[in-house]
């Protein structure tokens, strides 16, 4: 086992210990239908956090991410680039959106696929939602977190790694 895949396990034990009902399970395939849809892989550290862990959505230091529990997620629904989704202009202009801001927002937060990065560790940016509705232009307001590795070590490092979930209303 790698330290990267020893620190993907050791967050997923803390989230599972903060509430969030993570639970280990072999995903490669569904790893696969992502990723063949997508120009580049996405990040050693997240394609080991996909490939082994299945997971409701969930907020982590200011990230609501995607669910990843079946089949029919909203990873490879994004990934698809519907039309008239943000992803219609997302992938082509090199950004992987994997969940929203915490706060609620609709704006996304993307891998940004167009910088080199060692292990394909991509920043973690937020990318205007309006901007792209009514002006069909990618803008990026900001870099959330240089890696999804350094968010990952930050959640673990901090006393308090701002892990929220809700039980879904049915």
């Amino acid at each position: 086992m790698s330290s990267t895949d020893q620190l993907i396990d050791f967050f997923a034990a803390m989230l599972k210990g903060r509430g969030v009902p993570i639970r280990p399970e072999d995903n490669a395939s569904r790893l696969r239908t992502f990723q063949e849809k997508l120009p580049k892989r996405v990040p050693q550290s997240f394609e080991s956090f996909l490939s082994r862990h299945s997971f409701p959505a969930f907020d982590v230091l200011g990230i609501t991410l995607f669910e990843w529990n079946s089949d029919s997620n909203k990873y490879i629904v994004e990934a698809s680039a519907p039309k008239n989704s943000l992803s219609e202009l997302l992938i082509p202009a090199g950004y992987v959106q994997i969940g929203r801001p915490d706060t609620g927002d609709f704006d996304a937060v993307c891998f940004d696929l167009n910088h080199q990065a060692q292990n394909r560790e991509y920043r973690l940016v937020q990318v205007d939602h309006e901007e792209i509705l009514c002006n069909w232009k990618v803008r990026v307001t900001g870099e959330l977190w240089p890696s999804f590795i350094k968010l990952v070590e930050s959640a673990l490092s901090g006393d308090d790694p701002q892990v929220y979930y809700e039980e879904p209303i049915e």
